[in-house]
């Protein structure tokens, strides 16, 4: 058994320790603020383009910059691509080999309907917890573009070329809110993301597959559709967050 003497001597050693131990956090840098997401999503078409389309999928990149430390907002800018219209076709192509020559038959994607976007605009989302939800609104811009395949020169070889068939651009803004199920590893947050977002494009120049005209001498006439595009998007992805030292989070 330790003599009161030495006890209050190994304390007093024990307070001297502690008081020269200082932890010390990572130092705050400016790349800890960026974050990133990516995602597939599907689209549907609303209003006036549900006429003229059945919807599609694509995938969707963001980029975004939390300009004030755990505070919740991002300056968010995203790139999205839909494919709303896919039209195969069959070709027949002649192929000699060393037992003769025969017609075999070519599947292939003879024409595509793409609408890309671009927007940038302000991202509000909670800090804490779990489960984080979060909403965005941003102006941006929409190109349509269309464009022709020719048959592959093999069986189920890829197409030789394309030609465009018709681009164009407009106006458009973007609302989207979704929810984040979040965790931390070594001060990064990560985790997925489920989100929906409603793009419109209220004054669009679009071109669908009714629009395209075979002629006799087999050239082609692509008479556009004009009025509003707007599309629900529900999109899937996962989402990488701002790095967080161990000073600056909050007691849960």
């Amino acid at each position: 058994m330790l003599h009161p003497r030495n006890l209050a001597v190994l304390a007093l050693t024990c307070a001297f320790q502690a008081q020269a131990q200082v932890l010390e956090s990572r130092p705050r840098l400016l790349r800890d603020q960026w974050v990133w997401s990516v995602g597939a999503f599907a689209g549907l078409p609303l209003g006036d383009f549900a006429k003229n389309e059945n919807g599609g999928g694509g995938f969707e990149f963001m980029l975004g910059f939390q300009p004030f430390r755990r505070q919740p907002l991002t300056i968010r800018t995203q790139i999205a691509a839909l494919i709303y219209g896919n039209v195969q076709a069959t070709g027949y192509q002649d192929v000699c080999d060393f037992f003769g020559c025969r017609t075999e038959t070519v599947e292939y994607t003879a024409r595509s309907h793409t609408m890309t976007s671009w927007h940038i605009g302000p991202e509000f989302f909670a800090t804490d917890g779990f489960l984080r939800p979060f909403v965005y609104a941003m102006p941006g811009y929409t190109w349509f573009h269309s464009w022709a395949n020719l048959p592959p020169t093999s069986p189920g070889g890829a197409s030789p070329g394309s030609a465009g068939l018709y681009s164009s651009g407009n106006f458009s803004t973007v609302y989207g809110a979704g929810v984040r199920f979040i965790k931390t590893k070594y001060g990064r947050e990560y985790g997925m993301e489920f989100a929906s977002r409603v793009t419109r494009n209220t004054k669009a120049n679009y071109l669908t597959d009714r629009g395209v005209k075979f002629n006799l001498d087999g050239s082609m006439t692509v008479i556009p559709v004009q009025g509003a595009a707007n599309t629900l998007s529900i999109q899937v992805g996962f989402w990488m967050g701002p790095y967080i030292n161990w000073n600056e989070r909050r007691l849960r």
